[in-house]
């Protein structure tokens, strides 16, 4: 082997380190960015699983009232509160559940605000 020869050798393995420091870089940029993403997923989840579980308690409890109104007026044959429940009942059913999402998604991200139940 002669100079030459090992010259050559030597530079592929000095651009082979280069090469390697520079994915080596990359990666641990792209792991940097994934663990942000999964924070920011997580914090995500949070908001909408208390989202969730606000909003629905309300339409279920909104719900029962009504349909206890519904039952005791088909008891009693009221006309108008068994109108009145049956409105009730399906004004919460066609009603978007995520009407006011991105107003609570801002309050969320609000450190004073506090969350009525």
């Amino acid at each position: 082997m002669d100079i030459a020869d090992t010259l050559a050798i030597l530079k592929e393995a000095i651009a082979y380190y280069k090469t390697r420091q520079v994915e080596q870089t990359k990666r641990e940029e792209i792991w940097s960015k994934r663990d942000v993403l999964i924070l920011a997923l997580n914090n995500e989840k949070e908001v909408l699983l208390t989202y969730f579980e606000q909003r629905f308690a309300e339409r279920r409890a909104s719900l029962e009232q009504f349909y206890n109104l519904l039952h005791k007026s088909v008891d009693s044959g009221n006309e108008i509160q068994l109108k009145t429940a049956l409105t009730g009942i399906l004004g919460i059913i066609q009603e978007n559940p995520l009407s006011d999402f991105a107003e609570f998604r801002k309050n969320m991200a609000n450190p004073n605000y506090k969350l009525e139940l």
